[in-house]
């Protein structure tokens, strides 16, 4: 945009072939430009030109009016050719953007660019950069007349911009930590939640959600299509939110964490503290690491801040699809479709008499179709050894004698 500004700024058209009315326009804002070429300088030349089009626009209307415009002959190739232009014309099916400049957010005040904005929607999209689906790429919104910028949208800007189609963190991370929790692993969840509701004297809407590990944010979606509307999951480091206490309010802690390094350690290191309290919480974790010692430290062994999980166990494994571009193009498809870990739910409420009254929601529900439910650590010992998943309701069958 600079170099198309720059350009058109040594142009010198015909004055002949303007009318009277642009010229007179033009020479206004060619005085407010040089009381100081900005902003409000720029943003007047693109609404100059969006007005005097639809000015030449309306006139040609009534110039033609009651006469019949032949329709001009086109044909498969042309039609084409029309629709990969049709998002660069001002008359296109799209909403007409308004170019206007502004300072992205940060500390470089001159670190201006081009923006496109929708005055109808509120809507505030980068000039240049389009999602992976072709569409524009949103980055902000107006408000009060101002650009509200989305820091996230922004960040992804500036990555199409330099030409990493990947996604980029303020944190450092692990591509095959990158995978997007399915629907149904919520789905299963689902009467659990519904308990908590119950139980807070809360509805689905106003029940305060916290996942704290971004990945693309389809866990807003997932859970709102279930009727969990307050999500909060954001791409920021939480592990430097918890240490300076700066937790968004909640009244359930769910989320499924990286698998990689130490995430799960400092995970259940942070949520069986005593600051962490007796909030509910409930994760989704391969089934490996209820071995572990940091697990039982955190949890069984803890002795200030003491809990026994239950386990929810699917009978049919879920699957972890990562989101477009998120993971280099690997030999094999497998490994960019799903982690190789078999996952299940690790539940805890709160107290040792909420959860057990979670539990025998959970077991009244029809979750129990699609899930087994284990009590102990034992309990998923006898669902392994029976070959199956231990029949929902009653945590594992023991096996008749002959």
């Amino acid at each position: 945009w600079g170099a198309a500004f720059a350009a058109a700024d040594t142009i010198r058209p015909d004055e002949k072939e303007l009318d009277d009315e642009f010229l007179s326009r033009a020479a206004e804002a060619d005085a407010a430009a040089a009381s100081g070429w900005g902003k409000e300088g720029i943003m007047s030349v693109s609404q100059l030109a969006s007005s005097h089009v639809s000015k030449a626009s309306s006139k040609n209307t009534k110039d033609t009016a009651g006469r019949k415009r032949k329709k001009p002959e086109s044909n498969d190739h042309d039609s084409d050719d029309e629709d990969n232009n049709s998002n660069a014309s001002i008359n296109s099916s799209e909403s007409v953007l308004e170019g206007r400049t502004a300072v992205l957010p940060g500390d470089d005040k001159t670190n201006i660019t081009m923006v496109l904005v929708d005055k109808q929607s509120g809507s505030v999209y980068s000039s240049g950069e389009r999602t992976n689906e072709g569409k524009r790429l949103q980055i902000g919104k107006l408000s009060g007349g101002s650009i509200e910028f989305d820091s996230d949208a922004i960040e992804e800007m500036k990555c199409l911009e330099s030409g990493d189609s990947g996604p980029s963190f303020p944190y450092k991370t692990d591509e095959d930590d990158h995978c997007e929790t399915p629907l149904q692993a919520y789905s299963d969840i689902q009467s659990i939640l519904d308990a908590l509701c119950k139980s807070m004297g809360k509805s689905k809407s106003s029940l305060k959600i916290y996942d704290p590990y971004y990945c693309n944010g389809s866990v807003i979606k997932h859970l709102s299509s279930l009727g969990y509307t307050n999500v909060y999951n954001k791409k920021e480091d939480c592990y430097a939110v918890w240490e300076a206490q700066e937790e968004p309010t909640f009244d359930v802690f769910i989320t499924n964490p990286p698998y990689s390094a130490d995430h799960i350690d400092k995970l259940m290191t942070y949520i069986t503290s005593t600051k962490f309290g007796t909030k509910p919480w409930l994760l989704l974790m391969p089934n490996w690491v209820h071995k572990k010692d940091y697990y039982e430290n955190s949890t069984t062994k803890n002795q200030t801040n003491y809990s026994c999980p239950f386990y929810v166990v699917p009978k049919k494994r879920y699957v972890y699809v990562p989101p477009p571009d998120f993971r280099e193009k690997k030999a094999s498809d497998v490994h960019k479709k799903s982690s190789p870990f078999v996952s299940m739910w690790y539940v805890w409420g709160g107290t040792s008499q909420k959860n057990d009254a979670l539990m025998r929601e959970f077991q009244k529900s029809d979750g129990v179709s699609d899930c087994d439910v284990a009590r102990s650590k034992s309990a998923l010992r006898d669902l392994r050894r029976n070959g199956s998943s231990g029949g929902g309701k009653g945590g594992s069958k023991k096996k008749k004698k002959k």
